[in-house]
């Protein structure tokens, strides 16, 4: 059985969303959900930032076929990072809301 590098990379992706969900536990456990809006933000500024390095990467072949090549090999690498990139945004935007409903519940908890 031979192992292609799609199914490596898979793997790769799915270990890393394996890790990115065991920290957001151990963030949101010790700062709140802050920390999940610390995690979601730097995650989706890593793969922002990757996403434009891979986009910047190399020049422009003339021939038409070479440049589809190109747009196809560009495509494949930054699927993964728009993933995590919305992983992070997703993570991000539950810290947020999190935290706007724990605020909002001291506040509520204070005011009796």
């Amino acid at each position: 059985m031979k192992i292609s590098a799609h199914r490596v990379g898979n793997a790769v992706a799915w270990g890393v969303f394996a890790l990115l969900f065991a920290l957001a536990i151990v963030m949101a456990d010790v700062l709140g959900f802050l920390g999940l809006v610390i995690l979601g933000g730097a995650t989706a500024m890593i793969c922002t930032r990757a996403a434009l390095a891979e986009s910047r990467s190399g020049g422009t072949p003339h021939r038409p076929e070479d440049r589809a090549a190109l747009f196809a090999e560009r495509e494949a690498n930054l699927a993964p990072l728009r993933f995590f990139g919305r992983c992070g945004l997703a993570l991000a935007a539950i810290g947020a809301a999190g935290f706007a409903w724990q605020y909002w519940t001291a506040l509520a908890s204070n005011a009796h």
